[in-house]
Order: C-alpha cells, then structure tokens, then sequence
C-alpha cells in the first residue's frame, strides 16, 4: 500500500467535502452569478430551471467514483487516484477562495 488506511480516508473524505463546497461556490456565483461553467456536461444540467438536477448528478458522479476507489483501495492506480482527486479537488477550493473571495 502507498498510503495508509487513515491517509487514504482522509483523502475520500476531504474530496466529499470538497464536492461540497464546489456545490454550494457554483450554485451560488454561476447559477445566480454572473460567472460561466466550465464544464459542458455540468452545464446542461445548471441551466435547468431548478438546481435539484445538477446538485444530484454532481454527487452522484462523484459518490460513485470515490466508491470504485474505496472498494479497490488495496490497488495501487486507486490509492493514487484518491490522492489525484484530493489534489484536483483541494486547488479548486483554493482557485474558488482566491479568484472569488479575494479579487
């Protein structure tokens, strides 16, 4: 194992809770700000009427990729997969706080 159990969880968990936060930042500053997505498939699912959908999907599709992690945790690709996810996850905290927050 590259990480230990206690690390690898840190890592699941730090990125549900990132997923969170991306959330609540994308609903509030591109669903009724004046900011644009990004990504076209979470597009399609921000400009229904209703925030519902894309709060569904959104974590739906990443509780189910860091479930596949979870149940293959033993296997190397997973262990740095869950620390690829943390990364991507933990510099978009960090780009929202800075470019939102600070400018």
């Amino acid at each position: 194992m590259l990480f230990k159990k206690r690390i690898f969880d840190f890592f699941i968990f730090s990125t549900l809770f990132f997923n969170i936060i991306d959330i609540v930042v994308t609903i509030k500053f591109i669903k009724f700000g004046q900011h644009d997505e990004a990504n076209p498939f979470m597009k399609i699912f921000l400009s229904m009427d209703s925030v519902m959908p894309f709060i569904f999907f959104k974590t739906l599709l990443v509780c189910v990729g860091l479930y596949i992690l979870h149940k293959k945790r033993h296997n190397l690709i997973a262990q740095i997969g869950s620390y690829f996810c943390f990364c991507i996850y933990w510099a978009l905290v960090v780009h929202f706080y800075y470019f939102l927050w600070i400018k």
